[in-house]
């Protein structure tokens, strides 16, 4: 067994020509026709992961977010491709192409806030689409949605709009999902708030002009569930090498 074999299988579960514009995904690090000796699911690969999948033998991390992402014109050492090349492990990258398949990193999310979905906020490139408005049967106020939101998803914080809105549809786009277009989108859908990540100052004084409730409940929180969505479709498909999600994986971030 080969890891063109997870490539092609990867690839046939979300389409890397899914992914947007500006993503880089698929095999980027590694020899195709190098046979397959493990798999190490995670959402980022940091040096931790890359030692972990060593001392389990694994030839091939799967990733969520790509190892590399804009155009190398140089390779520090500190770079963990660098480590990567050194000790011969392949990385694949499933990114934005995984947050808008069918049971992916988004459809999960809701699932985890056990909401449902209503509908999609947008249709991308490939026909696919993108966030999920979810009509909420009990109505929320900003404080008691990012209560639910810090429970459902384990984590420590969420931020979360100060004014008290009544709130009855919600938009759940994962990761850094909110911009002008998302803000755009999900006002003309009738959401009276959003679930997202990384929300930069800018739209929140947007979301309090407009009456929008912003709900940051963090990268890493909203899309964490990805080493474990890989390492399940994996271990279904390739039941002849182990699979496993990374124990080193953790929030990057602290919190006082």
């Amino acid at each position: 067994m080969k890891i063109s074999d997870v490539v092609e299988y990867l690839s046939g579960k979300a389409p890397f020509d899914t992914a947007m514009s500006y993503d880089n995904v698929g095999l980027l690090v590694g020899d195709p026709e190098a046979e397959l000796t493990g798999i190490c699911c995670c959402l980022d690969i940091t040096h931790g992961i890359i030692s972990e999948a060593i001392d389990k033998k694994a030839n091939l991390i799967v990733s969520h977010h790509p190892v590399i992402f804009d155009g190398l014109k140089s390779l520090a050492e500190w770079n963990p491709v660098t480590e990567l090349v050194r000790n011969n492990i392949a990385a694949i990258a499933m990114h934005t192409n995984f947050d808008i398949a069918p049971n992916g990193v988004n459809d999960t999310l809701v699932e985890l806030l056990e909401f449902e979905s209503a509908g999609v906020l947008d249709v991308t490139h490939g026909n696919i689409g993108y966030g999920a408005i979810c009509d909420i049967a009990l109505e929320f106020s900003p404080k008691s949605l990012a209560e639910h939101c810090k429970n459902k998803l384990d984590l420590e914080s969420v931020r979360y709009s100060r004014q008290n809105r009544a709130i009855k549809r919600i938009a759940v786009c994962c990761g850094g999902g909110v911009d002008r277009d998302i803000m755009r989108l999900a006002r003309e859908n009738g959401c009276d708030a959003i679930i997202s990540g990384d929300i930069k100052h800018n739209f929140w004084i947007e979301a309090e002009n407009c009456g929008m409730t912003l709900i940051d409940a963090g990268h890493y929180g909203t899309e964490k569930s990805a080493a474990n969505l890989f390492a399940k479709l994996l271990t279904e498909m390739f039941r002849e090498v182990p699979v496993f999600s990374a124990e080193k994986e953790c929030d990057p971030c602290g919190y006082v």
